[in-house]
């Protein structure tokens, strides 16, 4: 059975069909956000649970309020002079209230954008974790060790997509001082009996020449 393995093909792919994409217009991403906090923001006063609104001051100061009770306004905790310090206001409502009043658009998009590149990575780590439940592995580019070399001998595309080349089914590798995993290589061909039995488990098998093909080690498909 071969193996399958997780890429950015694949994770792409499972991340659109959850309608999360890196290129997203302003409207997806506030439908996607939202949606996921179950929440909405308006435009019309429909008695919200949190509000963000300007006010004017009785000597014609504009400040504005964010709270979750436009009826008890706090001084401290609910008037901002800023309006910049507002962003992260909505940023952290968003998760908590159901219904937010906000007519500040640019205040909005911020917030969204933030929460929406955030879960983008959430919703990326999620499908990683549904894929590797699935059976899909990560292919290893840089293997730590004997061990880890090995395995990824076995993902080469001559075994996992049965595309031979100079031999039937199999991995040459010529074991000179210019290969890159030239110590990992060394090792395997130092204690091939023992590293057969991890070949094995990969579905390989392990052979090593040193006459009739000087410094080649091979490994080869293990045969049922």
């Amino acid at each position: 059975m071969k193996n399958k393995f997780i890429t950015d093909e694949l994770i792409t792919l499972r991340m659109t069909e959850k309608g999360w994409t890196e290129g997203y217009d302003d409207e997806h991403a506030r439908n996607q956000v939202l949606a996921r906090y179950e929440c909405k923001i308006t435009e019309a006063w429909q008695r919200p649970d949190f509000s963000i609104y300007e006010e004017s001051t009785a000597d014609g100061y504009s400040v504005w309020i964010a709270t979750d009770d436009d009826k008890n306004i706090n001084i401290n905790e609910d008037v901002y002079y800023y309006e910049n310090d507002l962003s992260d206001v909505l940023y952290n409502a968003i998760p908590d209230y159901n219904e937010i009043f906000c007519d500040n658009p640019s205040l909005v998009e911020d917030a969204i954008t933030r929460h929406y590149e955030e879960l983008f990575d959430r919703i990326e780590e999620e499908v990683v974790d549904e894929l590797r439940s699935e059976g899909y592995v990560n292919k290893i580019a840089a293997p730590a060790n004997a061990l880890q070399y090995i395995e990824m001998i076995s993902q080469d595309d001559q075994f996992t997509k049965g595309t031979p080349e100079i031999y039937d089914g199999c991995v040459s590798i010529d074991v000179n001082h210019d290969y890159k995993w030239l110590n990992y290589a060394t090792q395997v061909i130092k204690d091939s009996n023992r590293y057969e039995i991890i070949a094995n488990h990969y579905g390989l098998t392990i052979s090593c020449f040193f006459e009739d093909l000087p410094n080649k080690l091979i490994f080869n498909k293990l045969k049922k």
